[in-house]
């Protein structure tokens, strides 16, 4: 065991590691404030583990229709040698008649073993060199690719959906599948997002993984590919090429941020403690926002730490933010009901009139 591995064993307290994946890695970013997201991503465990096996709840999952739905969506694009995939990129013109030349990393090493999951890595490389050599026999598109990503020095396995590029592009970009309806320009911004900087995990380990070769990253280039579904059926749209330049700085910054590295997240733990202990778990500073349960399983038990705190997030952002001159919720009933010390600051008593005010409309509505 390395002395990496060896760091990573304790501070998971035990626990066995498993792949957080791009999705996962993605989850930091959208909570970047939060140290507690981070350090359990980089510990090698997800919400969902740590809601089982430390805080003994039962942990959220997909929906049974929404897992099978996204399953069977990805089957069809994937299945027949992607023919249904590869028809979606030639009607967009991303690849020509010619570029036709498909590799599944999966086919090659499908178990779920230690040596097959070396093997599926080994291949990607391979696969990915053919390409960087010129060789006409690249692959124009490769299936279920196995990469890695280094954060703050712990190495992290990603499997992707796909990697393309037509034999007259210069490398290739990250495709993502999702089974989200696509209504055109009504399509949930969030989700789109979320996908594009999915796919820029990708895009930073295929900069990784070229610097290490001695090549440019700007090779990966900015740009990443999403596959939608139409409403209603598995019929693919696809958006090719589409520039991710503030997702992945989004995602650069996320993992640029405090803790960077083992011994910070370690600093923060009382000594000889790990992940795996409640307690310890609690003294990691969390980010509790609204949109935490689109992301994060433990944004139940990070809401009730906010309202054990009176923190007025728990009331939606709009509602943090024109209270924050109080800064929390106790400070802002004392306010309101005149209670309590008088106001500290003219912030505080702007706030306290608007909530006499606003407290005093809803009385009148009530009322009559």
């Amino acid at each position: 065991m390395t002395p990496e591995n060896s760091r990573l064993h304790q501070l998971r307290g035990g626990l066995a590691p498993v792949e957080v994946g791009a999705r996962g890695i993605e989850s930091v970013a959208r909570n970047a404030d939060c140290t507690r997201l981070r350090a359990i991503v980089i510990a090698g465990l997800t919400p969902n583990e740590v809601i089982k096996h430390i805080l003994g709840e039962v942990p959220d999952a997909m929906s049974p229709f929404a897992m099978t739905l996204t399953q069977a969506f990805e089957r069809r694009l994937l299945s027949n040698a992607a023919g249904s995939l590869l028809t979606a990129y030639r009607e967009k013109g991303h690849l020509q008649q010619l570029d036709a030349k498909i590799a599944s990393v999966a086919d090659h090493a499908p178990r779920d073993t230690p040596v097959d999951r070396n093997r599926r890595e080994r291949e990607t490389r391979r696969l990915i060199e053919l390409k960087l050599r010129g060789d006409p026999t690249a692959p124009n598109l490769i299936l279920k690719p196995r990469l890695t990503l280094t954060i703050v020095g712990v190495t992290h396995a990603i499997e992707l959906d796909y990697l393309v590029a037509s034999d007259v592009d210069p490398f290739y970009r990250v495709g993502v599948i999702k089974s989200y309806a696509d209504r055109i320009g009504k399509t949930n911004k969030a989700d789109v997002r979320s996908a594009c900087r999915e796919a820029s995990v990708g895009t930073l380990a295929l900069q990784q993984l070229l610097v290490s070769l001695g090549r440019s990253m700007e090779l990966a280039g900015d740009r990443v590919d999403m596959v939608l579904r139409a409403p209603g059926s598995f019929t693919p749209r696809l958006y090719g090429a589409m520039r991710a330049q503030a997702e992945l700085a989004s995602l650069t910054r996320a993992l640029a941020t405090a803790p960077r590295d083992l011994d910070q997240i370690e600093q923060m733990l009382p000594p000889s403690a790990s992940l795996a202990t409640p307690n310890a778990l609690e003294q990691l500073p969390n980010h509790y926002c609204s949109t935490c349960k689109e992301h994060c399983a433990l944004w139940q038990h990070c809401r009730a730490q906010a309202q054990a705190q009176g923190n007025a997030i728990i009331l939606g952002d709009q509602a943090a933010e024109q209270l924050a001159a109080a800064g929390s919720l106790n400070r802002a009933m004392d306010l309101l009901n005149g209670s309590g010390r008088p106001p500290d600051n003219r912030a505080e008593e702007v706030l306290a009139a608007e909530l006499r005010a606003a407290s005093a409309l809803l009385d009148r509505i009530a009322n009559g």
